[in-house]
């Protein structure tokens, strides 16, 4: 019997983000994807984007799909919403896979979080084209994976409904993901694009909050490292869903 992977994009995407990748593994696995609230066919919607909510989904698809356990592949922020599901329903999660994940901790990520929550009254357009800037910067005169980062998440952010970014700030500002993390025993895969600097700066202590961690950095690749480099995304997937396999077997 096939296992199940369920992948979670990040915010302003849709669950094509995972399109090549439910390609690849539909092969051996079943392949679930869904759009967060307020995204997808819901974009610009007023919705009560709480993390509450966020998880009820993660149920909602474990019900309609008769899923018993998956596979969680999560793009950034979806690292919360499958973290809390991971662990309230720990017998349902078979591994965990978090890209450009970031929790609350000491760190630059975490300083433009606060300031664009301080600023949330701003006319919504500008203070996007700010934040986007600045969750993005450009690290050198050659940058292009900030700047594409950049462009995606402006665009896409004015057609969501203003609220959603802003709660995605006050949840990573308020609610203790560090401590969440440090509960989880299940297989866990860490990847960063190698150019996603200020996302990286909120992991110092990743392998001591997770000492089990598999840790990956994908070359030549920004924050959403499975969408600048998917081959490269999927050989490292590939490789550590089948070592998971081997552990839960043995």
């Amino acid at each position: 019997m096939k296992e199940n992977i369920i992948f979670i994009h990040g915010l302003t995407g849709t669950k094509n983000a995972f399109n090549k990748q439910k390609a690849y593994f539909d092969r051996r696995f079943n392949t679930y994807s869904y759009d967060l609230l307020g995204h997808g066919e819901d974009r610009g919607k007023a919705v009560d984007f709480t993390l509450d909510n966020l998880v009820a989904q993660l149920e909602y698809l474990f019900e309609r799909e008769g899923l018993d356990e998956a596979h969680l592949c999560a793009l950034s922020y979806g690292c919360y919403p499958s973290t809390l599901f991971a662990n309230k329903w720990k017998s349902n999660v078979k591994s965990l896979c978090f890209i450009g994940g970031h929790y609350n901790s000491s760190s630059s990520l975490f300083d433009v979080f606060k300031h664009y929550w301080e600023i949330r009254s701003e006319d919504y357009p500008l203070w996007l084209k700010k934040y986007s800037h600045d969750i993005y910067p450009k690290d050198s005169a050659i940058d292009p994976y900030s700047i594409i980062s950049r462009k995606i998440y402006y665009k896409y952010g004015l057609e969501l409904d203003e609220n959603i970014l802003k709660n995605a700030i006050y949840h990573r500002l308020t609610h203790d993901l560090r401590s969440d993390i440090q509960n989880i025993s299940v297989p866990i895969l860490w990847v960063m694009g190698d150019q996603d600097k200020i996302y990286k700066s909120a992991l110092t202590d990743l392998e001591v909050l997770i000492p089990h961690v598999i840790y990956r950095e994908i070359k030549h690749a920004g924050h959403a490292a499975n969408m600048f480099r998917p081959s490269c995304f999927i050989n490292m997937y590939d490789e550590f869903l089948y070592s998971a396999s081997k552990v839960e077997s043995t």
